[in-house]
């Protein structure tokens, strides 16, 4: 097997090792519009713009872009990352999403997983595992196998639940029709009525008053994170001035690269840091090594720093393009960063992103350096 092929293969075991499933079989398909509109009996990897899924996978199906439909089957997991989502097919194991709009009608084999500015689940949809949804609006219905836990801005809800619920919104409705054979915890800011025989077992309100009681200091404490976040914003933005003004010509390569080959670049990027990883360790076993270790961490901990930036520069351009604006680097680098930072404090998926966004700039990087 040659070299190049391994460098591919490298950012998809990533992936599988997020979705918890490997497979030596795998599909790969980008484009701005991608159909899978037949049998594929391998796990399918989509990036584009408009991605539908509407043939039979015997697989995974992991997708990133602007929407994503699947009205066929998929036998394994849906992992996916987009702006819409809708799910009308039937998916054999775990669904774990963010977006901005989901949407599901189908059947869930096991666990349902969603973070998302809008959650939807239609009446017909059948849950077998346990849900998790966080959202600003939230409309549930349908059956649900396992516990539910829901938190949203506005919730309404009217499902079957088989084991326990935690729903917690600001303005929460539980309809007539809604069971729970578990226990209900929920949490409002508006006094409402619990809908007589829907709860099997106890009933838990909890005022939000009473939790921001247990902790005097949490809004210091959130304070002070806010105030950090805020000067690590600043600081990768005064580094990417930096950049672009000392080396405009580089950082363009960088951006430029980015693009042209992210299957390639986050696989030399995860190469680079597994190296030096496992290099510094081995240098850390030796006493004369331990100098010569130390430096290459912090060296590591500079690039790693300093590639969000570029993917940052990257996501603005991409962003300004799909918008119409007018091209200014400073704004894109600005915008870029802010969806950066705001992608990786998604819950349950940020820590895979922040990743990602990393290892393709570092593997950017290396070719732009090397030539």
């Amino acid at each position: 097997m040659n070299i190049d092929r391994k460098l591919w293969l490298l950012p998809i075991l990533l992936i599988l090792l997020f979705a918890g499933n490997a497979s030596a079989s795998l599909m790969f398909n980008a484009g701005e519009t991608v159909i899978i509109d037949e049998l594929v009996e391998d796990d399918v990897y989509l990036a584009g713009e408009t991605m539908v899924v509407s043939g039979t996978v015997l697989g995974d199906v992991v997708a990133t872009g602007g929407s994503v439909e699947i009205s066929g089957n998929v036998s394994g997991d849906v992992i996916v990352a987009a702006g819409e989502v809708k799910i009308t097919g039937d998916v054999g194991d775990d669904i774990r999403a963010a977006c901005g709009n989901f949407e599901i009608t189908g059947n869930v084999g096991d666990d349902l997983l969603v973070t998302a500015g809008s959650v939807t689940t239609g009446e017909s949809v059948n849950i077998g595992g346990d849900t998790t949804i966080r959202s600003g609006d939230a409309n549930i219905a349908g059956q649900f196998g396992g516990s539910v836990d829901v938190s949203a801005g506005n919730l309404i809800f009217s499902g079957n639940v088989e084991g326990d619920a935690i729903l917690e919104a600001s303005d929460l409705r539980i309809q007539p029709d809604s069971s729970i054979k578990g226990d209900l915890e929920y949490s409002t800011s508006k006094e409402i009525s619990i809908p007589e025989g829907i709860v099997g077992k106890e009933i838990s309100p909890e005022k939000p008053a009473e939790r921001e009681n247990s902790f005097e200091g949490e809004g210091v404490l959130r304070g002070i994170v806010f105030l950090g976040k805020i000067a690590y914003y600043m600081f990768l933005f005064a580094l990417g001035v930096i950049s672009i003004l000392v080396f405009p010509d580089k950082t363009e390569e960088i951006v430029k690269d980015i693009q042209k080959q992210p299957f390639k670049n986050t696989a030399v990027g995860l190469l680079i840091l597994l190296g030096t990883i496992i290099g510094s360790a081995v240098l850390m076993i030796t006493i004369i090594g331990i100098p010569i270790a130390i430096f290459l961490l912090l060296l590591l901990t500079i690039v790693l720093m300093i590639a969000k930036i570029y993917t940052a520069m990257w996501l603005g351009e991409v962003t300004f393009r799909k918008a119409g604006f007018n091209y200014n680097q400073w704004a894109v680098l600005a915008v870029g960063l802010f969806l950066i930072l705001i992608l990786t404090e998604l819950p349950f998926v940020g820590g895979i992103i922040s990743l990602l966004v990393t290892l393709v700039a570092m593997g950017s990087m290396y070719f732009a350096l090397k030539y």
